[in-house]
């Protein structure tokens, strides 16, 4: 017995025995990988461009909310304005929907606006004019007029709302401001420029942008300054920094006393309604 044992524990491996061993063993590893790559998550797999800017409209513009907005604009060292406002956003599907209402300076107090973005289209935007009692229409075309006196602008309001006819792509990955981000270059139509985005790769916030014109030139930049945590956990911008090259310009935004995912009136977002209705009473 001892001995037959010794012979079947010593004897050849024969080819097709060996062959079997291969696929078992490559079987198994294809089935370890597998579940090596259903437990990664998800933001750690390769992300496009568009992937990642669904991500930044899905974590950030979902909910809706209500800030108090004061907005510093500067030449200089020189304060050229200086307002209070309410900021109200809305997301319903595709569309976002903010609606400005001026408290401060006294001269500003009742001017209000409407802007209506939907990924792919032309925004639509409306000012309503209290001295007059009237409600009109914005031409939107030119994106760098200036809303309210504030020196912000159309571009600011759309933000980061996908605009049709660009073209986006990851360009690298870096830090800003000690977050691991990706860059990302937007095309814009027509040979216009491109915007160079800077999104947390954790929870994808717009940490800074710069706007560039055809010449490859700054014209505009923008980065988050602080943040703060909502009641909820998430980061959302409590100062932020816009600046102008060209024009020595800095705006400067505050936001206070936000309020997230609460019930908002249908008539803020009716153009035909948002201009005097009393929404704070």
């Amino acid at each position: 017995m001892i001995s037959n044992s010794h012979t079947l524990m010593t004897r050849p491996i024969s080819r097709t025995e060996r062959e079997g061993m291969r696929h078992t063993t490559n079987r198994c590893l294809f089935v370890l990988i597998g579940m090596v790559l259903l437990c990664i998550p998800l933001n750690l797999q390769a992300m496009t461009a568009h992937e990642i800017l669904e991500q930044v409209f899905k974590q950030n513009f979902s909910d809706s909310f209500r800030v108090v907005l004061t907005v510093k604009t500067q030449k200089g060292k020189k304060v050229i304005s200086d307002h209070v406002l309410w900021l109200v956003g809305k997301t319903n599907q595709d569309t976002s929907t903010f609606f400005i209402d001026f408290v401060e300076p006294k001269e500003s107090k009742g001017l209000r606006f409407l802007f209506e973005l939907e990924p792919g289209k032309e925004p639509k935007a409306f000012m309503y004019i209290p001295a007059a009692g009237k409600t009109l229409p914005l031409d939107v075309d030119d994106r760098s007029v200036d809303i309210g006196a504030t020196g912000l602008t159309m571009d600011d309001i759309q933000g980061f709302v996908p605009q049709g006819g660009e073209k986006e792509t990851i360009l690298r990955e870096e830090k800003a401001d000690g977050r691991d981000c990706y860059v990302i270059n937007i095309a814009l139509p027509d040979g216009k420029g491109e915007r160079l985005l800077w999104v947390s790769k954790n929870d994808f916030l717009i940490v800074k942008s710069q706007h560039l014109d055809a010449q490859g030139k700054i014209k505009r930049s923008f980065r988050v300054v602080e943040f703060f945590k909502t009641e909820r956990g998430k980061e959302f911008p409590r100062e932020e920094e816009i600046t102008i090259p060209d024009k020595g310009i800095r705006v400067q935004l505050r936001q206070d006393n936000a309020v997230f995912g609460i019930a908002l009136p249908e008539e803020i977002t009716d153009p035909a309604k948002f201009g005097t209705f009393a929404w704070k009473d």
